[in-house]
C-alpha cells in the first residue's frame, strides 16, 4: 500500500498543466487527485531555494508552504532554505530548468535572496556577480 509521500513524489509536478489533470474529473484517480489537492494549497510566487550543491552548478528549488508564507521566508527573508538573511534582499528572475517524468523543462521562477546567496547563485556565472 502506498503512503501518500510515494504518491506526491510519483504525481507532483512542479507546474502542473491542464494535462497532468486530463482523465475525466469524475474518473480522476484519487493519487492525481491527491497531488492536485497539494499543489493547489502551495504558494507559488517565489520559490525557496537548495543551495547546498551551488559548486557542481545544482539547485533545487520547490515552492513555498503556508508556514513559510506566514513567516515571510522566501519574500521577506532570504529565500535560501538554510539562510534566514532578512537584509538587503533582491529579487531574482531565474530560468529553473528540470527533468519532470523523463522530460526535460523550464520555468521561469522568482527567489529572494541576501547578496551571499545571490553570489552562490551565480557562482558559475562570474561575469554576473559584477550586477549584485
Amino acid at each position: 500500500r502506498r503512503v501518500h509521500g510515494d504518491v506526491l513524489k510519483q504525481e507532483h509536478r512542479f507546474i502542473r498543466t491542464e494535462e497532468d489533470d486530463q482523465v475525466e474529473e469524475e474518473f480522476m484517480t484519487w493519487r492525481k487527485a491527491f497531488a492536485r489537492k497539494y499543489y493547489d494549497k502551495l504558494f507559488k510566487e517565489f520559490c525557496i531555494a537548495d543551495m547546498s550543491l551551488y559548486k557542481e552548478g545544482k539547485l533545487g528549488l520547490r515552492w513555498r508552504v503556508e508556514k513559510e508564507v506566514i513567516i515571510g521566508k522566501g519574500q521577506f527573508v532570504c529565500g535560501n532554505k538554510k539562510c534566514d538573511e532578512k537584509e538587503n534582499l533582491k529579487s531574482y528572475e531565474v530560468n529553473f530548468s528540470y527533468f519532470e517524468d523523463g522530460k526535460q523543462k523550464n520555468a521561469l521562477v522568482k527567489l529572494r535572496l541576501c547578496f551571499k546567496c545571490a553570489a552562490k547563485l551565480h557562482h558559475h556565472f562570474p561575469s554576473a556577480l559584477k550586477d549584485l
